[in-house]
């Protein structure tokens, strides 16, 4: 399954291979379709985290389409990945990364706020393909 890229923000990220490492989840996944990763400033991230009726920026946005030609779009925005990665005491890669995953997975259709056992399945996927990237890290920007 495709991933289609598009950045206009000012860091720099090795495209490729975040579409080559979020390709291996969707394979693993079984998944078929597009998925678009849009990366976004902080205005634009607000601007679409009204649609959810919330309030202020966020790191990522998923939108599950479901549609033979286009599955979803999952939008990042790394100024705010750069912030969370301070407070959790990781790099910005790997936030970077974590996130990506984490809304490849809900355009797959995990969803962590169904329920608690929804939340450790969907975080656990996330965290094992993360950690299978783990020599990669060094290379996402």
């Amino acid at each position: 399954m495709p991933i289609r890229i598009f950045n206009d923000q000012k860091v720099n990220l090795n495209l490729p291979l975040i579409s080559t490492l979020l390709e291996k989840v969707l394979n693993a996944e079984k998944e078929n379709g597009i998925i678009d990763l849009i990366f976004v400033d902080i205005d634009e991230i607000v601007r679409l985290n009204s649609y959810r009726k919330k309030s202020g920026p966020t790191d990522v946005l998923s939108f599950n389409y479901d549609q033979q030609a286009l599955k979803g779009e999952v939008y990042v925005c790394p100024d705010y990945v750069m912030e969370n990665a301070k407070i959790f005491n990781v790099t910005f890669n790997q936030e970077l990364l974590r996130v990506c995953i984490h809304g490849i997975l809900h355009v797959c259709g995990y969803d962590h706020e169904r329920d608690k056992a929804s939340e450790k399945i969907m975080f656990e996927k996330q965290e094992n393909y993360l950690s299978g990237f783990a020599d990669f890290l060094n290379d996402i920007c």
